[in-house]
């Protein structure tokens, strides 16, 4: 296990412990192997140092990472459509909706644990 500046990171790396931000709140969970999207999110979020494993993840495990932020994405369509269905009823709930709707869009992914 060793720390590295954000700079230094490559996609299939594996982190050794949860990212946080500023206040507290995990941005990537211990054990997420590294995908460029992720690399852009530790970025934006000002990340300066993370603690990874020594050793890259396989091929096989970083497409499967892939594959999972767009699972992931698609869900999070899926529930938001359901909260909404039917709720939409005054223009702020539609800016709401839309807003949520913008937010899934951009290009911000990363692997959760529940």
């Amino acid at each position: 296990m060793r720390k590295l500046r954000v700079e230094g990171l490559e996609a299939g790396m594996v982190l050794a412990g949860d990212v946080e931000d500023h206040e507290g709140y995990r941005i990537l969970a211990r054990g997420t192997v590294l995908t460029a999207k992720q690399l852009e999110l530790l970025s934006m979020w000002r990340v300066v140092e993370v603690m990874v494993e020594d050793e890259k993840a396989d091929q096989q495990t970083q497409q499967a990472a892939m594959e999972a932020e767009d699972e992931l994405l698609d869900a999070a369509r899926r529930r938001l459509r359901a909260l909404f269905e039917g709720r939409v009823v005054n223009e702020w709930m539609e800016a709401l909706l839309r807003e949520a709707e913008r937010r899934l869009s951009v290009p911000r992914y990363w692997k959760t644990q529940i």
